[in-house]
């Protein structure tokens, strides 16, 4: 996916990645300023997990995992589990990702961006990924849902999803209209960064 000429322009119009430079609030600019760099080379870590969470995709956290896991047996992968704290921590940080993600809402930024089959072609690989990434962690951690381990943080984001919901269905709005030259958009487009980044508590 990284190497598909068009991903660049569904990164760009899918996710609000151009728009948080106005937020002037990072020490240094998204974008490294070296010469001859490709467009996502020179991006930098924060600006692209940082937008890629507002879409509530969180990409960065789970994209080929999947595909990795599923290259071994899911009985060697349990041990791993069992036995090595490391490759635990990494399962658990992907599991908390995945529980945060929603690709429901996610799919719902494929409206800006202007190529149907485009959107269309590269979120239905992003899909399958994603599908494949969760059935691993739930195989490796033995469970039928997410974080059924932990319950009360399993709760705590059942009960917070829902309130953040109609904050990203404002901003795809918002995110159409500032586009479109709309200057009244900004303000309030801003608030919905900040917003969505609080109600996650995650920003990248």
């Amino acid at each position: 996916m990284w190497d598909d000429p068009a991903f660049p322009v569904f990164f760009a119009s899918f996710t609000p990645v151009d728009e948080l430079a106005l937020l002037e609030i990072g020490s240094r600019p998204a974008r490294r300023p070296e010469a001859g760099t490709t467009e996502l080379a020179a991006l930098r870590a924060i600006p692209w997990v940082f937008s890629w969470t507002q879409t509530r995709c969180i990409l960065p956290a789970w994209l080929g995992a999947g595909t990795g896991l599923a290259a071994r047996p899911v009985g060697e992968l349990r041990a791993l589990f069992a036995d090595w704290p490391f490759f635990r921590a990494l399962v658990e940080s992907l599991e908390m990702s995945l529980a945060k993600t929603s690709m429901g809402i996610a799919e719902r930024y494929l409206e800006l961006v202007p190529d149907a089959e485009l959107a269309a072609r590269v979120f239905d690989g992003l899909r399958e990924e994603h599908d494949r990434t969760r059935a691993a962690v739930l195989e490796i951690v033995e469970a039928r849902e997410l974080l059924d381990r932990h319950p009360v943080l399993q709760q705590s984001i059942r009960l917070r999803n829902p309130y953040v919901d109609p904050m990203n269905a404002i901003q795809i709005e918002l995110l159409k209209r500032h586009r479109s030259g709309d200057g009244d958009a900004l303000r309030p487009l801003l608030r919905s960064i900040a917003g969505i980044a609080a109600a996650l508590r995650n920003t990248g």
